[in-house]
């Protein structure tokens, strides 16, 4: 089945995408990051220390420096944002973000919401920019293969291409082929690609997890299967939890976009099969919000242990219940987009990429965690530190 072969589908997708890739808040503690002092002993023995020390930094925050080098702003140029889904809120904000920074550098921006791809939408504002002379497109959250067609008429015309939240062509899970993309947003230093990106969230989840247990998990994992990003986050995570020689995944519950009704029926019902389950990771917010919070707050499971996503609104609230998830993972949606306009810039000046800096926090009721309805923002001054360097005014 093609993955963007259903609208509900799509809109799984468009929101899966913009809430991995820098949502708001998440959780996990400080000095007591793993829930309990790091390296308190239980009848499991002590937390190992790496995945202790991993959950510590993450409390405090991997995020670098913003760049301090790079080209002046190169004006007047007409540059369209091809939106996977204006009504997805974190997409929205990421759309603003880059208007903001755009006008910044001087450009003229104009938005194009691909309506989740109703009717092959985002191809349909790939070449509706195209038309316009667009100089560049940024692509945000709408990845290469579904558009691959108009990506090529667009780069015929010169127009460059800048992915944020999205997936090049050369990406295995996108066909691994040639390269589309001019740029891309990027991260800080140690996260090289979007795809590690993702590992590496997921690696961190079940660092938490192996902490908190003291080494001794029994998880639950739910995994958001058959889309580059759910596969990546999965895949950081069973790499990470399977290095915990006290820890075992004792049961999966694959989620498909066709699941989503049955969410919360399936995750009971592997909970059910699982009575000594001390632990439950879940790779996505989206899913949380659809069920599995609601049934981990309802659950008569006295001491069991839950990992959400990364932060979205839903699970920021949920973290100040004190019940259900305990822990997620924030990065800062505005510096994403400003790190995808820094690049489409670099490309128009040719210039060679550079890391943005951007990392995340790990947030729990106690450490990270943003006032009440506010999103998950980064403590780094980002917006001035990419208009010192494109010469910007600070307005």
């Amino acid at each position: 089945m093609n993955r963007n072969s259903s609208p509900l589908r799509r809109a799984v997708l468009a929101a899966a995408v913009a809430c991995v890739l820098g949502t708001a808040a998440c959780s996990s503690t400080g000095a007591d990051a793993t829930g309990s002092t790091a390296g308190g002993s239980s009848a499991g023995g002590t937390a190992p220390a790496a995945a202790t020390a991993a959950v510590q930094a993450a409390v405090k925050g991997i995020d670098g420096p913003v760049p301090t080098t790079g080209p002046r702003a190169v004006q007047g140029r007409n540059v369209w944002i091809v939106s996977a889904f204006e009504q997805v809120p974190n997409i929205a904000v990421m759309t603003k973000s880059l208007k903001e920074a755009g006008q910044a550098l001087g450009w003229k921006v104009s938005v194009c919401d691909g309506r989740n791809n109703a009717g092959g939408a985002w191809a349909a504002c790939v070449r509706q920019a195209v038309a316009a002379k667009a100089s560049g497109i940024i692509l945000d959250a709408v990845d290469c293969a579904p558009v691959k067609a108009a990506l090529a008429e667009a780069r015929s015309a010169g127009t460059k291409i800048v992915g944020m939240s999205a997936f090049d062509c050369s990406d295995p899970r996108q066909g691994g082929g040639a390269s589309m993309f001019d740029g891309n947003a990027t991260f800080a230093s140690t996260v090289p690609s979007t795809a590690e990106f993702l590992r590496q969230q997921g690696r961190l989840r079940a660092d938490w997890i192996i902490a908190q247990s003291k080494g001794r998990a029994k998880v639950v994992h739910v995994r958001f299967r058959g889309v580059a990003l759910g596969e990546y986050l999965a895949e950081g995570f069973t790499e990470e939890i399977a290095t915990c020689k006290g820890c075992s995944v004792v049961g999966t519950v694959d989620i498909t976009p066709e699941d989503i009704p049955q969410i919360r029926q399936k995750f009971e019902s592997a909970l059910l099969k699982a009575p000594q389950a001390d632990a439950v990771a879940v790779d996505e917010d989206f899913i949380v919000t659809a069920g599995i919070q609601q049934a981990l707050a309802t659950a008569n499971r006295p001491g069991l242990i839950a990992a959400g996503g990364e932060c979205s609104q839903d699970t920021l609230s949920a973290l100040r219940t004190g019940r259900g998830v305990q822990m997620c993972i924030g990065s800062s949606l505005g510096w994403l987009a400003y790190s995808a306009a820094d690049a489409l810039n670099r490309v128009f000046a040719g210039a060679q990429p550079a890391s943005s800096g951007l990392g995340w926090s790990l947030v729990t009721k106690d450490h990270n965690l943003p006032a009440e309805g506010a999103l998950f923002e980064s403590a780094t001054d980002y917006r001035a530190g990419y208009r010192a360097v494109w010469g910007a005014s600070a307005s």
